[in-house]
């Protein structure tokens, strides 16, 4: 679906295009703000101060905070995608212009109508 979702986006016209990557990159701006300062409280949990070099720190605990903070990045982009993506096309859906099965594709599964697509 990852794969699919990527494939669906890079085919889009120019002006959907152009579109959409604005609306991922206001999302992907607020989930990496918000992944940075939830990360900030993960090394404060695991006892980790940023003025202390991470090498005197057990490997154990540093790549659990490393792990616990990739997936905490990685859910924080893709929640707050999907937000900036519905409040976007939320609007395109209450003008008519997707319905809601198009809607649902665009916000959860990165999938564009066939209509949006270069060549068809």
């Amino acid at each position: 679906m990852f794969i699919r979702g990527i494939q669906s986006q890079l085919n889009l016209k120019p002006h959907f295009y152009a579109e959409s990557a604005k609306v991922g990159g206001v999302g992907c701006l607020l989930g990496s703000s918000l992944a940075y300062y939830l990360c900030s409280f993960i090394a404060s949990y695991f006892g980790i101060s940023a003025d202390v070099p991470i090498r005197s720190y057990d490997g154990i605990v540093v790549l659990k905070m490393f792990s616990l903070c990739f997936l905490v990045l990685v859910l924080c982009l893709y929640v707050f995608c999907a937000l900036s993506a519905f409040v976007y096309y939320g609007f395109k859906f209450k003008k008519g212009l997707i319905n809601k099965q198009e809607l649902i594709n665009i916000v959860f599964k990165s999938l564009y109508p066939e209509r949006w697509q270069n060549g068809l």
